[in-house]
């Protein structure tokens, strides 16, 4: 019984810590603010310019413009639209959500009227720093391999009776449902599938839901309205929850005894974590402001279970197998960050503002107590990059009311240059004052990327990329109080 219970616990722990890789540490590095109108509209391109809430996320000095107190409370409305091509079969996906991705309170003490010290701020505020609603579907005719392919490969060398021990979450549930047995030849016994190799429907369809978010915890100051400090505190949380299913099935007129078999993973993930921000902004002449902001690497504890589902039909029998559940804790560190700054202030009219982000997204890591992830890690190091995000906005007053613009490039995880992984955004807004202390502002942020996943790694046999393209269209309102 101890030493059953004993492989069952290494077993569990062997498949969560599997789980986790360079799709996990890229997905969790990256940050796209869906936080105010304001911000949204000027392509989050605000770290020089602050008086935001979400600009105290990208630079806790933008706090120190604040010269009175404000509540802010923002709605939108998210619609994620994907288009996937595989081996020429297009398909598409679609998922609407509403939520409330900021909140926030700012309380201003003025120090002095004339010298030094002017103003210090507090401030407390959630902004959600990135959306994992997501629903896609992917299928085709793949002509050279199979899924089971990749099972074959895998489990060479091993007995059956190793394969519960070994594989108990995907080959071993293939075993049992008679997607693999095990034949002979003249030359001996062999694993084998009735599932044909290549010129089958294969595909996969993901629906995820979940956010990350910080609540943040920031002081400032303003020196002489001319240089501003800021400090700030994140807790940050991040929950991610949802269902992928590959699934493979015969083309018609195919003559065999394979009918169809999918493979489902459940996933449940939540982590909570923290890090601290320095920044400052100078107004170094009338017309130019000069920010900069450090942002320390984000420590996460992730709880996560994690559970698979195998079904196959063959000759129009039914056989399925539930593998048992994982409950997997582990520790995910963010990379560090670095922003710099510049606005341009145009007279009474408007502005130009420029934000530029570096980050490593090789230095993510993975962490536990009871599994050594320096594998995962080396591999995070070898293919993900050092990558550039740049962000532009403009600001124009038009009587009472401000118009606004923002553009925004997302560099590729994988490097510089590559293109997939890489995000575009375009926004517009508007601000118009409903009275001499409120403030209703709109925005609209498209989104564009592309990405390319693989589904297994099929050997020499081969297996086209799943090329996935994603199209967000995000509506955005704020309400601003001020007093």
């Amino acid at each position: 019984m101890k030493k059953t219970l004993t492989i069952a616990i290494v077993l569990l722990t062997y498949i969560a810590a599997s789980a986790q890789g360079v799709d996990d540490a890229s997905l969790y590095s990256q940050t796209f603010y869906q936080g105010t109108a304001k911000a949204l509209g000027m392509g989050n391109a605000l770290g020089a310019v602050g008086g935001d809430m979400t600009a105290i996320n990208i630079n806790p000095a933008s706090m120190g413009i604040y010269r009175s107190n404000e509540i802010t409370m923002s709605v939108n409305l998210l619609d994620n639209y994907h288009k996937s091509n595989y081996y020429g079969t297009e398909k598409e996906g679609n998922q609407m959500r509403f939520s409330i991705p900021n909140v926030g309170f700012v309380g201003v003490k003025e120090r002095s009227n004339y010298r030094g010290l002017r103003f210090t701020q507090f401030g407390i505020g959630l902004t959600r720093t990135n959306d994992f609603n997501m629903f896609t579907n992917a299928k085709g005719i793949n002509p050279s391999s199979s899924m089971i392919d990749n099972y074959l490969a895998r489990m060479d060398g091993y007995s059956q009776y190793e394969l519960q021990d070994e594989f108990p979450y995907d080959i071993y549930p293939a075993w049992r449902t008679y997607l693999i047995d095990l034949y002979e030849d003249e030359l001996g016994p062999y694993y084998g599938s009735p599932v044909p190799q290549g010129n089958i429907w294969q595909g996969q369809e993901c629906s995820y839901r979940g956010r990350s978010e910080a609540w943040t915890f920031a002081g400032s100051a303003n020196y002489n309205e001319r240089f501003f400090i800021g400090i700030s505190l994140d807790l940050a949380h991040t929950k991610r929850f949802g269902t992928k299913v590959f699934e493979e099935s015969r083309v018609e007129g195919t003559e065999t005894d394979f009918n169809e078999w999918s493979f489902t993973q459940d996933l449940n993930s939540t982590g909570w974590g923290g890090n601290a921000k320095i920044g400052f902004i100078f107004h170094a002449t009338p017309w130019l402001r000069i920010g900069g902001a450090f942002h320390s690497p984000t420590l996460y504890n992730f709880t996560e279970t994690w559970q698979t589902t195998t079904e196959s039909k063959i000759n129009y029998v039914t056989q399925k197998c539930l593998s048992p559940e994982s409950h997997y804790e582990y520790t995910f560190i963010k990379p560090l960050k670095w922003v710099g700054s510049l606005a341009f202030v145009i007279g009474q009219q408007g502005m130009v503002s420029l934000d530029a982000e570096y980050t490593n997204f090789g230095a993510a890591r993975f962490k536990a107590n009871d599994y050594d992830y320096t594998p995962t890690n080396e591999d995070i190091k070898n293919t993900l990059k050092r990558t550039f995000n740049l962000r532009l906005g403009t600001e124009w007053r038009v009587g009472g009311t401000y118009l606004r613009l923002g553009t925004a490039y997302y560099g590729s995880p994988f490097g510089f240059g590559e293109k997939g992984g890489s995000i575009k955004k375009a926004s517009c807004g508007l601000s118009i004052p409903l009275s001499a202390s409120t403030t209703f502002d709109l925005a609209y942020e498209l989104t564009h990327g592309i990405t390319y996943t693989t589904l297994y790694d099929a050997g020499e046999l081969g297996i086209e990329s799943i090329t996935q393209k994603q199209f967000r269209h995000l509506l955005l309102t704020t309400l601003k109080i001020r007093f």
